[in-house]
Parts: C-alpha cells; sequence; structure tokens
C-alpha cells in the first residue's frame, strides 16, 4: 500500500474510491489515513491494511472477501 493508490471503502451502505494519503500512522503499522481529496492533513478515515488485497484488475486495493 503506497501514497496515491486508490482504495475501495464500503462504508454503510455506499461504496466510495478513496485516495491512501498516508501509510505511517503514529502507534500502528496496520493502519493507513484514505482521504477523498488525497491530502494528507485533510479529514479521511482509517483503515485496516490487512482488510484489503491489490486488484489487478481495477487497479485499486478492494475489501477481501
Amino acid at each position: 500500500m503506497q501514497v496515491g493508490d486508490r482504495i475501495l471503502v464500503n462504508k454503510a451502505i455506499a461504496r466510495k474510491i478513496y485516495l491512501v494519503a498516508r501509510v505511517d500512522i503514529p502507534h500502528s503499522t496496520e493502519k493507513a489515513f484514505v482521504t477523498k481529496s488525497g491530502g494528507s492533513f485533510t479529514i479521511g478515515l482509517k483503515v485496516w491494511k490487512s482488510d484489503y488485497v491489490w486488484s489487478e484488475k481495477s487497479q485499486m486495493w478492494v475489501p477481501k472477501k
């Protein structure tokens, strides 16, 4: 998982594409910070890296099934 990668997030009933803004979260090696804009310090959410897998077909991170 790298900064700038696209990630598909299932949030409530909506599926949205976010951008990975930061992968170096203080005190956690398993979380990444994602935003709609891609900015490092904008409002966004944290996701567990282990919950996602890279999809060659869509060229983005998708939730594990």
